[in-house]
């Protein structure tokens, strides 16, 4: 009977609804992944040496990766250069994120609101900014390319390594995601209980030894969320690695992935990227064993109080403009010189002479990218910011509206195994590469499956990798809202018979509706900037902002490309800035910039 009576309960229904969609957003295109990697496709018929039959079970692809021909140079060997670059990139963003967290929250560092702000503003660029801006500083005439800034005015060519490869990837990767951390570990820190330390100093214990003892087992959920968060974003980026890896063929498993795709090899590619997946997994099964080993890390009690700042004296001014140079270097500098180099006529001549408007209103000139029109004035460059816009403007709205009602069901059915189930799985693409997210829907709709056409290609198939993998954000923020409002109103709405749909729409969705505009905004600004979600899925039918930049960059136009990417991170900025105005946001708050 109680079965039955939860079983009609609009919590319970709407969970079975949205379990089963997300089932299909996301277990049924992993499924699909796996099959592919074990059986012939239509493109194995160019093999000679064996006998293939399309459909039919195989380990061919499995023992190419591991033991075959493919295996050092497609698998191995980007398999170590993943892992190089991503234990790099974690480094810089744990060192950089902690120190700035430390002195924003601990101490009494001047100027911490811009500070704080700043910190923040590389996470909004879109992730190839810093390594365009990169090969622009760097680049020299050894590697084939027009001389960057240091060359130009310095005559210093510098060595190959510093232009290309591992080192680069991590560094711009590394400031570009650093902020994940930031915020993380300051808000941790703005948390603990000044009187846990303030005994220990009493008792004699010096600072070196709170640190230790105290301090860091406090905030380890935090650091070890920063190492999982880094890894999989590190790992599932293809912009920079394809724009400083790729030149000069050093692959990782997200530009390997993009090349074998390329070439029709779904089968071995897929392998990779379910390497990617468990490698993201081993992350998330250490990071939960690690903070399931202490059963509690609660540090605000009754009577806690905040620790005051600790002095920093003489050295507070210095300390504040370094560290403000350092912010201005990686947040304002990579786009204020792809501007300056999108208003360069020729590449590689910095000179004021040099300067021309042509790559943003230009005319057609066969001299210069082929005859390409200004980005400002080119039909196709227009479309494109248009799809993007359009996708990121349908797919807040879907995924605000979905994290609405996941985080309805979620609060209402707390103690139900579907709000449980529900919760859990909507999370699962938070876990996923991009790069593998984006491989999983291109096998799942590349062809007609049941009553399902094949979507590669069309506007949909975009739509639904962007609400699958960005659903989470609008989940989090749905939870967290709906948190909020008691459940005494609606029952009284029930009590005076109001259905189901007039008590959401008329007090749930009102009650929460700044949740619902935090989460689609977060989803847009996202979207806008995405390149490792789309660059397999995007088609001159249906061409992103994105896509475009990645492929004019690829072909050597890189004022065009700059331009590009101007653009959109100006959009970009713009939307932030709006947003924050309108909601009255102000993130240097949250911590501790005051």
């Amino acid at each position: 009977m109680r079965f039955a009576i939860n079983l009609r309960r609009p919590e319970t229904v709407l969970g079975l609804i949205f379990i089963a969609l997300l089932a299909y957003l996301i277990i049924v295109p992993l499924i699909v992944l796996i099959r592919t990697t074990l059986v012939w496709g239509p493109a194995d018929l160019r093999l000679r040496s064996v006998h293939v039959v399309v459909g039919e079970l195989t380990l061919y692809h499995w023992r190419q990766m591991i033991s075959g021909a493919l295996a050092q140079a497609a698998f191995y060997r980007p398999l170590l250069n993943t892992l190089t670059v991503t234990t790099i990139t974690v480094v810089i963003i744990l060192v950089v994120s902690s120190v700035l967290a430390y002195l924003v929250v601990r101490t009494d560092l001047r100027w911490k609101k811009l500070i704080a702000n700043l910190a923040v503003v590389p996470y909004i660029l879109p992730s190839w900014v810093l390594a365009q801006a990169w090969l622009q500083v760097f680049k020299n005439s050894n590697v084939g390319m027009s001389p960057g800034l240091l060359e130009y005015y310095l005559g210093w060519q510098v060595p190959d390594w510093l232009v290309f490869g591992p080192i680069p990837i991590a560094v711009t990767m590394g400031l570009h995601y650093y902020p994940f951390g930031f915020l993380l570990m300051a808000s941790a820190l703005s948390t603990i209980d000044s009187q846990l330390e303030e005994s220990a100093e009493v008792l004699g214990a010096s600072r070196a030894y709170i640190l230790r003892k105290i301090t860091l087992p406090i905030i380890m959920p935090a650091i070890l969320s920063t190492i999982l968060l880094g890894m999989a974003r590190a790992m599932g980026t293809f912009g920079t690695p394809a724009i400083l890896g790729l030149p000069e063929r050093y692959y990782v498993l997200s530009t390997q992935i993009y090349s074998l795709l390329r070439t029709q090899r779904e089968g071995q590619a897929f392998i990779l990227a379910l390497a990617l997946l468990l490698i993201a997994g081993v992350g998330l099964y250490l990071n939960n064993r690690v903070t399931s080993a202490r059963r509690s890390y609660t540090t605000i009690g009754g009577k806690g109080v905040k620790r005051r700042p600790a002095p920093l004296g003489r050295w507070n001014t210095p300390v504040a403009l370094a560290i403000m140079a350092f912010l201005l270097l990686v947040a304002v500098f990579p786009l204020a010189l792809l501007t300056w180099s999108s208003f360069m006529l020729n590449a590689g001549d910095w000179s004021l002479s040099n300067f021309s408007l042509h790559y943003w209103i230009g005319e057609s000139n066969p001299r210069f990218v082929e005859g390409e029109p200004g980005i400002l004035r080119n039909q196709a460059i227009v479309g494109g910011l248009w799809n993007s816009v359009k996708l990121a403007v349908i797919g807040g709205l879907l995924c605000g509206v979905l994290g609405m009602l996941i985080g309805y069901v979620v609060v209402k059915g707390k103690r139900q195994p579907v709000a449980r189930l529900l919760e859990q799985v909507s999370f699962v693409p938070m876990l996923i590469p991009s790069i593998v997210f984006g491989a999983i829907y291109l096998s799942l709709f590349a062809v007609r499956r049941g009553p399902i056409p094949a979507l590669y290609g069309t506007f949909a198939v975009l739509v639904l990798v962007t609400v699958a993998k960005q659903l989470p954000y609008t989940v989090r923020a749905g939870v967290a809202a709906m948190h909020q409002v008691s459940g005494e109103l609606e029952e009284a709405a029930v009590v005076l018979g109001a259905p189901w749909w007039r008590r959401f729409r008329s007090i749930m969705f009102p009650l929460t509706r700044g949740g619902f505009v935090a989460g689609s905004l977060i989803v847009f600004i996202t979207t806008m900037r995405e390149l490792s979600l789309y660059i397999l899925l995007s088609t001159p039918s249906n061409r992103l902002l994105t896509a475009m930049t990645y492929r004019y960059t690829e072909v050597g136009y890189e004022q065009f490309s700059n331009a590009m990417t101007v653009l959109l991170t100006v959009i970009v900025i713009i939307v932030t800035v709006i947003v924050q105005a309108w909601q009255r946001t102000d993130l240097a708050e949250g911590v501790g910039g005051r």
